[in-house]
C-alpha cells in the first residue's frame, strides 16, 4: 500500500477476512444466524396461517353443530362420566338378573342389557336436539317396560342348585322395582349427559386447534431466540469491522461507516468477491 494512499471499504474488509484469524468465522457464524432468523421468521408465518385455518375450522364446525352453545360439557369428560354410569347399570342389571341366572352367569347379559339403555338415552337426546317428541316418548315407554320386565326377573326364585344367598332380597318385588328405578335414573342421567356433551369430532377439531396454537407459540419462541442470537452474532462481526475501519481510517467516520455498510452487505447477500488487499480502487 503506498504512502497516503487512502484504502476503500472493499481493501479494508478484505484485508481483514484475509489478515484476522477470527474474522472469516464470525462472519460465517452472523450469516448463519441471520438465515436461521429469516427461516424461523418464515415457519411463524406458516404456524400462523395453520393456526388461523385450524381455528376457522372448528369454529365453523361449532356454529354448524352447536349454534348456541348448548353442549357445555367437555367430550372427555363427559365420556368418564358416561363410562361410571355404564358401570352403575351393568350392576345393577346384573342385581336384577342374578335371581334368575345366577352371579356369573348374569354378567353378558347385564353388559348386553346397558348397551341398551345407553342406545336408548342416545337415541332419546338425539331425538330431543331434533325436538322429535314422538320418538322420546316412544323411548321412554321402552325404557320403562325393559325396567318392569328386569323386575320381573328380580322376582324369579332361583333353582335348588343355586346358591342361596339372601333369597329373601333376591325373591323381593319391592326390591326389584327399587333396583328399576335406580336404572331409569341412571339412563335419563346419561341421557341428560349426552344432550350436553359436545361431540367427538368438535372435540377432535378444537385439538387440532389448540396443536397448531401450541405449535405457532413454540415458533414464536424459537424466532425470538434466533433473532436475539443473530444479533449477538452480528454486533460481534460488525464491531470487529469498526475497529479495523477505524484504525485504516483515522479520522475518517464516512470511510467507516461505508465500511460498516458493506459488511452488512456481505452478510445479506453471502460473501460476495472482494478485491484483492493490494488492489486500489
Amino acid at each position: 500500500m503506498l504512502p497516503g494512499h487512502t484504502r476503500t471499504p472493499s481493501q479494508i474488509l478484505g484485508e481483514l477476512l484475509a489478515g484476522h484469524p477470527e474474522a472469516a468465522s464470525l462472519q460465517a457464524e452472523a450469516s448463519h444466524c441471520q438465515a436461521l432468523a429469516r427461516s424461523s421468521a418464515a415457519n411463524v408465518g406458516q404456524e400462523f396461517i395453520a393456526t388461523q385455518a385450524a381455528r376457522l375450522s372448528y369454529e365453523e364446525l361449532r356454529h354448524r353443530l352447536d349454534p348456541r352453545r348448548h353442549r357445555t360439557i367437555h367430550f372427555g369428560a363427559g365420556l368418564i362420566l358416561l363410562t361410571v354410569l355404564g358401570a352403575g347399570l351393568t350392576m345393577l342389571d346384573v342385581i336384577e338378573l342374578s335371581g334368575l341366572l345366577g352371579g356369573l352367569g348374569s354378567v353378558l347379559p347385564a353388559l348386553a342389557a346397558t348397551a341398551v339403555w345407553l342406545t336408548g338415552a342416545w337415541l332419546a337426546a338425539l331425538a330431543s336436539r331434533e325436538r322429535r317428541w314422538t320418538l322420546v316418548l316412544a323411548t321412554i315407554g321402552g325404557a320403562i317396560l325393559l325396567g318392569l320386565l328386569l323386575a320381573t326377573l328380580h322376582g324369579f326364585e332361583p333353582r335348588p342348585d343355586w346358591p342361596a344367598v339372601s333369597e329373601h332380597v333376591r325373591g323381593s318385588w319391592l326390591f326389584g322395582v327399587l333396583v328399576g328405578v335406580f336404572i331409569l335414573v341412571l339412563v335419563v342421567g346419561a341421557g341428560v349427559l349426552m344432550a350436553h356433551m359436545e361431540c367427538a369430532s368438535l372435540f377432535l377439531a378444537r385439538r387440532r386447534w389448540h396443536r397448531a396454537r401450541a405449535a405457532h407459540e413454540a415458533a414464536v419462541q424459537t424466532e425470538q431466540e434466533d433473532v436475539e442470537a443473530a444479533s449477538v452474532a452480528v454486533e460481534a462481526w460488525l464491531g470487529l469491522v469498526r475497529t479495523r475501519a477505524s484504525t485504516a481510517a483515522g479520522d475518517g467516520e464516512h470511510l467507516v461507516h461505508e465500511t460498516v455498510v458493506l459488511a452488512v452487505a456481505l452478510l445479506e447477500s453471502g460473501r460476495p468477491q472482494l478485491p484483492p488487499p493490494g488492489r486500489t480502487g
